[in-house]
């Protein structure tokens, strides 16, 4: 019995061989909040994967009542299941803290897809 390639039965091309040329290996830290005693405690798991960090948008400046804000935003692409953040997860790249805002699910090409913001401090 001869494997059927992925593409083929889900009709998607397979990004995958395309990213390999960009990829690199990345360490981030997800952050991971428990209560212990009624206290908040943080704890951090280095997680390495394989993709791309790159700008998403320009960043601006918000003007917000409490005052002026810039946010700085990346585009993070990753091979499928090589790292499985949500939505609200917060995670330290370049120790910088960064907020998940949005997830898109690309498997059937061969990648997943974040869009993550600096994190309010």
């Amino acid at each position: 019995m001869v494997a059927t390639p992925l593409n083929q039965i889900s009709g998607m091309p397979q990004m995958s061989a395309t990213l390999n040329g960009w990829q690199n290996v990345i360490t981030i830290s997800v952050i991971t909040q428990t209560l212990v005693d009624g206290l908040t405690v943080n704890s951090f798991v280095d997680t390495s994967f394989r993709g791309t960090i790159q700008p998403l948008k320009a960043e601006h400046v918000q003007l917000k009542p409490e005052g002026q804000r810039s946010w700085q935003w990346l585009q993070i692409h990753a091979v499928a299941g090589d790292l499985n953040l949500k939505n609200d997860d917060r995670i330290i790249y370049r120790d910088i803290k960064y907020k998940v805002m949005a997830n898109k699910d690309y498997s059937l090409n061969g990648f997943i897809e974040y869009e993550i913001v600096k994190d309010y401090t």
